[in-house]
This record gives structure tokens, sequence and C-alpha cells, in this order.
């Protein structure tokens, strides 16, 4: 007979933070990926797996898109500019998935994501390891992953109204199909944002296929629908400062594609068309409504 011992159960652990991988299924990608990518993960107490480990049902395709979105942390190797890779990164980024970038070559990295930090490890599995190791781990300690701290602390405002829980309507009329939408921003922190730290995205259906903006971009989702990025505000959001933003809504980039009509059809008036603003920061992303309604 025992007398005085005591069993302790750990009823509070967590499950383990899942690093997603995506990267060319190739050869010479797989001492990269099993001494380099998983073991950082291991090291930094994290879950990893590529899709050619798993065992599912539906297409490949939907698996990884359905692992992208359950994913923690996206782990992508952009070497070679592999472009299913990168609709994959898009996707991530889309969602406003946690990412960490990573290439053999600083070439490999085209302009439109040379403002994301990336991995550079010159084909070097030690140097590729220590640096993704020290990040994986960083992101486990802090527990970011936690939906309270991924809390965006930046609100929109159209004129006086607050687009963060309200059902906001634009009105466009009849004889004025050309919108151009001014937003403020307002930084509700303590923290300043500098350029380069926030991003602003519409998302629209597919009629939509573009903004007037210089400079803007877009991409397609998965699910159908456009992301088209605005341009860079330029300016620091400092604490508790408002900075505004335009969204123009030109006809010789926002058309209905039905003969290439350039104004709005008829069945579109007095319907509202959903958007999705989506702010895009470095603690995640935030998304408000607005409708635009032909009148």
């Amino acid at each position: 007979m025992v007398v005085g011992r005591k069993i302790i159960i750990n009823m509070t652990t967590k499950p383990k933070v899942f690093c997603f991988v995506l990267m060319p299924f190739e050869k010479d990608f797989d001492d990269i990926y099993k001494l380099g990518i998983k073991q950082s993960c291991i090291d930094a107490g994290a879950y990893c797996e590529r899709v050619d480990e798993q065992i599912f049902t539906e297409s490949i395709l939907e698996r990884i898109y359905n692992q992208i979105s359950k994913a923690d942390i996206v782990i992508a190797d952009m070497t070679n500019r592999n472009p299913n890779v990168f609709y994959e990164v898009g996707y991530a980024h889309a969602l406003g998935k946690t990412t960490i970038l990573l290439t053999k070559n600083s070439e490999d990295i085209p302009f439109d994501l040379k403002h994301y930090p990336h991995i550079v490890y010159n084909s070097k599995i030690i140097k590729l390891k220590e640096e993704l190791t020290t990040r994986v781990k960083w992101l486990v300690e802090n527990d970011i992953f936690n939906k309270s701290n991924l809390q965006v602390d930046i609100d929109i405002f159209l004129q006086n109204k607050s687009l963060n829980n309200n059902h906001v309507d634009f009105v466009v009329p009849k004889k004025s199909n050309s919108p151009s939408i001014q937003f403020t921003l307002h930084n509700t922190t303590f923290q300043a944002y500098n350029p380069g730290d926030y991003r602003v995205g519409v998302i629209t259906d597919k009629n939509y296929i573009g903004l007037g903006n210089k400079g803007s971009t877009t991409t397609g989702l998965p699910d159908g629908r456009l992301l088209h990025f605005c341009p860079f505000i330029e300016e620091i959001l400092f604490p508790n400062s408002f900075t505004s933003f335009w969204v123009h809504f030109s006809p010789k980039v926002l058309k209905f594609k039905k003969e290439n009509m350039s104004f709005v059809p008829e069945e579109y008036y007095h319907e509202n068309q959903e958007i999705t603003i989506r702010l895009f920061t470095l603690k995640g992303t935030r998304d408000f409504l607005l409708y635009l309604k032909y009148e």
C-alpha cells in the first residue's frame, strides 16, 4: 500500500500550434523540408505537416485551401517562383494568416512581395533552421493565436458612420455610376502604424474587375470573389489620429462584363451590393462591410 502519493493530471494542456507548409514537391527540397522546416517547428514546440503527408478524400486543391484555413502558421518556400505556391500564399494573405516566407535566393522575391520579410537561407539548412526556429518559437511563446491578441484596433468610417458592426449604405445615383468613396481610418491605440504596417483591401464579387486607384492590384480568391489591394497609404497613423483614403470605382476599370457595358445594369438598381473592406496589419486582419446601393 502506498501512502501519501498524489497523482496530478494536467488538464490545461493546449494543442500544439499547427504549421502548414507550402513548397514545391521536388526531391531537391526534401532535406530542406525534413531537416530544416519540420525540425525547426518541432524544436519550437509546434506541429508541422505538408499536404503530401496527410490522408484525405477531397481533391488536393480543396485540401490545401482547407489546411491553410485551419493553420496557425503558414510557412512557404518561394524558391524558383513556383506559381502554385505563389497562389496559395496569396490565399493565405487574403485570410490574414500568419505567414513566414522562405527562399534560397533573394532574386526570387518579386516586387509585390519585397515588403514582406523573408528568410533567405542560400541553400544552407543550418541557417534556415536557426532563423525559422527563432521565429516560430517567438510566435508560439507569445500566443498570438489567441483571438483576443489579434484584435486590430483601427476603425473605418464613411463620413460620420463607423463601418464596425453597422449596416452602412452608400447610395450611388443612377446618373453617377462611378462612385469615388472617401474613407477615414481611426487609430484607437497608443501605437503608431508606419507606412507598410497596414494595408487596405476591397473584396467584391467577380463583376467588379478592379479599382481606379493608381497602383492598386487585384487577385482572385478561391471562392470566386476578387481581392483588390488599394495603394500603400504613405502617412503614419499616429496614436488616436485619423487619416483618409479614397477608393475609386472608375467605369474604365470597374465594368460589368456583360456586353462590355460601362454603366450599371438595370437589375442592380435598388439592390445592395455587399463590399468587404479588409484591413491588413502585422497583428492580423479586420473586416468591415459596406453596401453599394444603386438608385
